[in-house]
């Protein structure tokens, strides 16, 4: 992180802040701590039927997400398990072939298994971005940004490559009939290694129940089933590690400008927009995703003042996120005001926040609301 972004004054050297900057720190807080809740809240509401807090439209997209995901995985364990069996069992390979009937979702819907965290909040933001990405006019997989093309035609054969290598991932966002899609290769690591042995988990009691496969037998060839799927998993061939790798690229070859930034947000490429403003102010970029979609619209403003983002560019950006989610115009004009308000050392204070730990995070929003420290944007 550059000392820019770091916000470091040296001639400051006490610790006592102007209660300017305390409440921005609160704010950022209790932003952040706001995303944490929404997940957690996901996660619950998505396995009950009396859920107020998700709209029907996220209910039905994530639950279309959740059954792709565990569909397309039990199919490849089936496979793969089938392999394994041979000719040892000729029904059961049948059976194994057979997708017509589900066996893991209904297992699965049973247990808490499918509330992990990161799990619920990829797909939330897959879901969040895909709304996004429509409000603001990219509404296709074969929707080829301005920008994009620009990229490819700067003459750099490693700008190019890591762009068509974006464009393609891009691709993935989208089922067959435009609705968000989310490949379980698209998963972050931990729940995408979480979610292969739940469903393996829940194969194995159809393998040992109901065709009376052998504890052991089951085991192994389960494990050497999920074992395969990891070992062709590739972190870096995810949606976000293609957006990350291109934004890091740039970043090497100081392109990331205002202007970029704008083109990103404004053709709906979000997923470089999101990276290319964490390669900027050097956060990572589930954390500046979050402020994009913090519900207060208050912390966008504050990573842009972080990275000495110009006000022209801001405040455009600002606008053009809260009227695609359809805010009031003097609510837009707020966060431009808040914009302006705001230094960017206290910037860039607020935004380190968003790297701690949450249980730091917690304890400055319950020290700050007792003091002057509350206040919020909206």
């Amino acid at each position: 992180m550059n000392e820019a972004m770091m916000g470091l004054d040296d001639e400051r050297q006490d610790w006592e802040r102007p209660a300017a900057t305390a409440r921005w720190l609160v704010d950022a807080a209790r932003a952040l701590d706001s995303a944490d809740d929404r997940v957690g809240r996901a996660a619950s509401d998505l396995f009950h039927d009396a859920a107020v807090n998700l709209s029907d439209q996220h209910r039905a997209q994530i639950g279309q997400l959740v059954r792709a995901l565990i569909g397309a995985i039990e199919d490849e364990l089936r496979i793969r398990v089938a392999r394994a069996l041979g000719d040892e069992r000729p029904e059961l390979t049948a059976a194994l072939g057979s997708s017509g009937v589900a066996i893991a979702l209904p297992l699965l819907e049973r247990t808490r298994l499918l509330r992990e965290p990161g799990l619920v909040a990829a797909m939330l933001r897959r879901v969040d971005e895909h709304r996004l990405a429509i409000m603001l006019g990219r509404d296709s997989p074969y929707h080829v940004a301005d920008l994009a093309q620009r990229l490819l035609d700067l003459g750099d054969a490693e700008i190019a490559e890591a762009t068509m290598a974006l464009l393609i991932a891009e691709s993935r966002r989208y089922d067959q009939f435009g609705d968000p899609a989310l490949a379980h290769g698209d998963l972050p690591a931990g729940p995408h290694r979480q979610l292969l042995w739940a469903v393996a988990a829940a194969l194995r009691h159809w393998l040992v129940r109901q065709q009376a496969v052998p504890d052991s037998q089951a085991d192994l060839m389960l494990a050497g089933a999920v074992g395969g799927l990891l070992a062709d998993h590739d972190d870096a061939d995810t949606l976000e590690g293609r957006a990350g790798a291109l934004a890091a690229l740039l970043g090497r070859k100081q392109l990331i400008d205002d202007q970029l930034l704008a083109d990103a947000l404004e053709e709906g490429w979000l997923a470089l927009f999101t990276a290319a403003i964490a390669e900027r102010a050097g956060i990572d970029a589930a954390g500046v995703w979050s402020m994009i979609a913090d519900p207060a619209g208050m912390m966008l403003g504050t990573v842009l003042r972080a990275i000495d983002c110009s006000r022209e560019a801001a405040v455009t950006m600002l606008w053009r996120i809260g009227s695609a989610e359809g805010a009031e115009e003097d609510v837009i004009v707020a966060r431009a005001e808040a914009f302006d308000a705001l230094g960017q050392h206290d910037a860039a204070e607020a935004v380190l926040i968003w790297r701690l730990d949450p249980n730091y995070r917690r304890a400055v929003i319950e020290i700050g609301e007792g003091g002057s420290g509350r206040r919020s944007i909206r």
